[in-house]
């Protein structure tokens, strides 16, 4: 009929239907003409998997046996690296030389394995000399960390523009190019940036190396690590913390390891009609028998404050460099062997208490007790 609609061309059902055949022939014409070199290509890459499995197995042994136990981890780490850079190489190689289109590219990608592993030892050189010049200067832990990642940076990207000049791409026209794009992209990561200089302030400034115990607002725990972006640290409950640095870089910095032994103040009180020299001899002796108070400086105990219910004493003591990690711990100890001590002595720990006054409540009459009624005077009889 004239008026019938041709839906499956309205629908486009045809184009849809001839592009997935035409799709399925080509397909079917490449699986014909490139599907056995596919195969084969396949076949090599699980041949090297195995050559480099037996060979690997092979050479640790050889390790384990003829390698010093201190040298060994080196060691297994270096062979471990040449040879997935080897099996990369010769798969790499062996599969483009299948290919002719990608036939010509086969001795660039070997002269990038070479320059690969000439990257991987004059970095593990570099690193040897950059620890022992550090330890020669006497700089600590985040300076090393700060020089070691400047000079990855440098190494790392001194390696890229060399890797890609072995496929004749020059780098410095294209980075010349995306100028404009960094500049943008500048803009939008500007926490990245700030993040990365407040890192390199700190590791200049030094309000803390590694290992020292801080405190950054809410967050307290031992510094294991300071990046170029964060700032990590591992609580007492070994949880691992990163900080922003530019919130670190922004805060106050409380650092409890830098001045060698920490003083600790334990706040507790007592009962108004105790003499404070009985206290202060008791909770002496509390200190005394703890055995990671130092006993120099001396223990004290002063009186801090005269409060509503109670006079407040402080015990103050000092523990060592090395008990800062447990300093809460010891102040719980001291906490809970003072309470003790003092209820043993006749010293009570006295809590607020609230008297309550009540006066013409008429309202709570029928639940208070009846109280007796005066007995009446007798009336003196009148002569």
């Amino acid at each position: 009929m004239a008026n019938e609609v041709d839906t499956s061309r309205l629908l486009g059902v045809d184009t849809i239907s001839g592009i997935v055949g035409r799709a399925w022939t080509d397909g079917l014409t490449a699986a014909g003409q490139y599907g056995p070199t596919l195969l084969l290509a396949l076949a090599l890459v699980a041949l090297y998997a195995l050559l480099f499995w037996i060979l690997s197995r092979v050479l640790q042994g050889a390790v384990r046996r003829l390698v010093p136990a201190e040298a060994q981890p080196v060691t297994r780490q270096s062979l471990r690296v040449v040879l997935r850079l080897t099996y990369l190489m010769l798969v790499a190689v062996s599969v483009t030389a299948l290919f002719p289109a990608l036939s010509g590219y086969g001795p660039a990608i070997f002269r990038v394995y070479i320059l690969l592993l000439l990257l991987y030892v004059g970095w593990n050189l570099l690193e040897y000399l950059l620890h022992r010049q550090t330890a020669r200067w006497g700089l600590d832990a985040s300076l090393e960390l700060l020089l070691k990642n400047v000079v990855r940076v440098i190494w790392s990207m001194s390696g890229i523009y060399l890797i890609f000049q072995q496929f004749n791409v020059n780098l410095l026209p294209i980075l010349g190019g995306l100028g404009v794009l960094g500049l943008a992209v500048g803009f939008a990561a500007q926490d990245i940036l700030a993040n990365l200089i407040s890192g390199v302030t700190l590791l200049l400034d030094r309000p803390f190396r590694i290992g020292d115990w801080i405190r950054v607002e809410d967050q307290e725990g031992q510094v294991s690590g300071l990046t170029l972006r964060t700032t990590r640290i591992r609580t007492r409950d070994n949880e691992f913390v990163s900080i922003p640095n530019k919130d670190v870089a922004g805060a106050v910095v409380v650092n409890l390891s830098a001045g060698g032994p920490l003083r600790v103040n334990v706040l507790i009180g007592v009962e108004y009609r105790e003499r404070v020299e009985d206290v202060r001899r008791v909770l002496l002796e509390v200190m005394a028998a703890q055995p990671r108070v130092q006993p120099e400086p001396a223990p004290a105990v002063l009186v801090r404050e005269l409060s509503a219910s109670s006079v407040d004493v402080i015990m103050r003591f000092w523990v060592s460099e090395a008990d800062i990690a447990s300093y809460p711990v010891i102040s719980m100890q001291i906490r809970e062997a003072a309470k003790e001590a003092l209820q043993a002595n006749g010293m009570d720990i006295p809590f607020p208490h609230l008297q309550l006054h009540i006066d013409g409540a008429k309202g709570l009459e029928a639940f208070l007790p009846v109280a007796p009624e005066p007995s009446a005077r007798p009336q003196r009889e009148e002569h």
